[in-house]
């Protein structure tokens, strides 16, 4: 039994293994088969995290001699997971911007000063916003500590 996302996000084969089971037959003979996909069987590993991560989407279940030799295929839709990924002093200034409580943090800290209004630009922000947070720190006048930063993200992922 091979699985495959259809829209995933990250790169993955066309066919990934998921069951099977080796099941001899005289000519004419048939045989009812079953198979139980957990959560993993749809997951890939998010190295991020640390752990599975099932995207929202619709997969194809598709069974066969091979995966170049499919027989008969389904499809379900799955909800998928809650993504948490957790902040890291190096964490760019986007993934801070994206999480739910550092972000929030990190716009109170910057305020409407220099590096709020460069973070927030149309023309330079994205390419600011790509940096690790951790070496803003180190500029002069940025202001959130390289202590603070480690401290926000203790306080962050807990």
């Amino acid at each position: 039994m091979y699985v495959r996302d259809l829209e995933s996000s990250v790169q993955r084969p066309a066919h990934e293994l998921r069951a099977f089971s080796r099941v001899a037959l005289a000519p004419g003979q048939s045989r009812t088969v079953s198979f139980d996909l957990d959560h993993q069987a749809f997951a890939y590993w998010h190295e991020g995290t640390g752990d599975w991560y099932l995207e929202p989407g619709e997969f194809r279940v598709c069974v066969g001699a091979s995966s170049r030799d499919i027989r008969l295929e389904a499809s379900v839709a799955l909800d998928g997971d809650d993504l948490v990924i957790p902040l890291q002093p190096d964490s760019t200034a986007n993934a801070w911007f994206a999480h739910a409580t550092g972000g929030p943090w990190l716009r109170e800290a910057l305020g409407d000063g220099h590096f709020g209004r460069l973070l927030a630009s149309e023309s330079h922000g994205k390419m600011y916003r790509a940096v690790p947070l951790q070496r803003m720190s180190r500029m002069l006048g940025f202001p959130v500590s390289e202590d603070e930063l480690i401290a926000a993200v203790a306080r962050h992922n807990a």
